[in-house]
């Protein structure tokens, strides 16, 4: 889940999530009190340091009761412990006070905090202390009392989240998008191949390795080896061995064992045919290419038209197959010259050609430009602040007290 969130926004901007801007989380805290609010009152007992600053217990436990509130509502009020350990929780929450302390403490640096009058003047602003359309000083105390808050403690909350809006202006003010980046990003996005392949991983490999009989009949002999051939088929028994008995599949198994030790060979049993299949695939013999795989549990498969940010089903890593099928002069293009190529990868061996080509419409560029240049400059705001993030972690100081955290007093630094 925290994955797929880094991947879309960006750690920062989840950092932004979380720290909250005063008006709406904060508050919202205030005139939506929780049950967490009992955990935060640990005391002074710390749940880090950055740079010598604090991050208190109650600050961390403040923020992960917020972010366990948002994953119950995004699960549809499910969340056990096992998903909380799962998801690292404790952690991200911790890791993104600490990147939004490196923020706060740079800019305090880069003298981008507001001053008192602004802070003061944004306080005003604020609906929830506002009566009749005007900043109420009543209301204001009334708040602050009913949640022990000070107002010097409050103005800091306000104070920092406006100095985390001036980090991200100067964010935003740093991107500059070219059109030469938009006729990029739009020839990306158009550009399209299809991709004929065939995926020979171990276990096609394994099938093809030869076990001579004789090394079958010894390795059932064995009291402990057919102990093994026996749990094998325990596992499988209401699946892949489903209505036949032991004494039918027991040699099937031991074959299976005795290639799976042999992965140089199955290794080995791949090349072999996968050089036979480079001379055939996309040439006009697909169907002895079939012929040829079949028998180890493979097919030819396409992928339909894919950009080159696109995964290829079926395989893990295949920058090098996209980087050749999307080259000006493809290696891999039929209608190009090019002819299928043989990729490898500790786990596979996988033979590719390009098959069919999508040119982008140029004609179409004008009214997409508006949409790109939201996707690029959204890009390069995310990319300059984990690249600033990133700096600013490599020169700091970071502590974390893991029986706040998760368990034991450890320097991350």
């Amino acid at each position: 889940m925290f994955n797929w969130i880094r991947q879309k926004f960006g750690p920062v901007v989840v950092t932004l999530i979380i720290g909250g801007i005063a008006s709406v989380f904060i508050l919202t805290d205030f005139l939506a009190p929780r049950a967490s609010r009992g955990m935060a009152g640990a005391g002074g007992v710390e749940a880090g340091t950055v740079n010598g600053e604090a991050i208190s217990s109650a600050e961390f436990l403040r923020e992960l009761a917020r972010r366990t509130e948002s994953l119950k509502q995004m699960t549809g009020g499910k969340l056990t412990d096992e998903q909380l350990k799962m998801f690292r929780v404790r952690e991200s929450v911790f890791n993104e006070l600490v990147q939004r302390k490196l923020v706060l403490q740079d800019c305090r640096k880069a003298g981008l905090v507001p001053s008192d009058a602004e802070v003061r003047a944004k306080i005003q602003e604020l609906p929830y202390f506002q009566k009749d359309g005007k900043f109420d000083i009543a209301a204001y105390q009334n708040v602050l009392s009913s949640n022990r808050l000070t107002a010097g403690k409050f103005e800091d909350m306000i104070r920092d989240d406006l100095t985390m809006q001036r980090w991200v202006d100067v964010v935003r003010s740093r991107v500059r998008i070219s059109e030469d980046e938009i006729q990029r990003e739009f020839r990306i996005a158009n550009e399209k191949r299809n991709l004929k392949y065939v995926v020979l991983d171990l276990e096609a490999g394994k099938r093809a390795v030869q076990v001579p009989a004789s090394e079958i009949d010894a390795f059932l002999q064995d009291a402990a080896k057919l102990a093994r051939v026996k749990t094998r088929y325990e596992q499988d028994r209401a699946t892949k061995f489903k209505d036949r008995k032991l004494e039918a599949v027991q040699r099937e198994i031991a074959k299976d064992i005795l290639a799976g030790e042999r992965v140089d060979e199955a290794r080995k049993a791949n090349q072999k045919l996968a050089d036979q299949i480079v001379t055939l695939l996309g040439a006009g013999s697909d169907a002895r290419v079939q012929g040829l795989v079949k028998p180890l549990g493979v097919e030819v498969k396409s992928s339909g038209l894919i950009t080159v940010d696109s995964p290829i089903p079926g395989i893990n890593d295949g920058q090098a197959i996209l980087q050749d099928a999307f080259a000006e002069k493809s290696p891999i293009a039929v209608a190009q010259g090019g002819k299928a190529r043989k990729y490898e990868s500790p786990a596979w061996v996988v033979v590719a050609v390009v098959t069919d080509s999508k040119r982008p419409d140029m004609a179409k560029l004008s009214a997409e430009t508006g949409k790109l240049e939201q996707q690029l400059r959204a890009r390069k705001e995310r990319e300059l602040e984990e690249e600033w993030i990133q700096e600013l972690r490599g020169k700091a100081k970071i502590k974390i007290n893991s029986s706040v955290v998760s368990g034991a007093e450890t320097d991350v630094s």
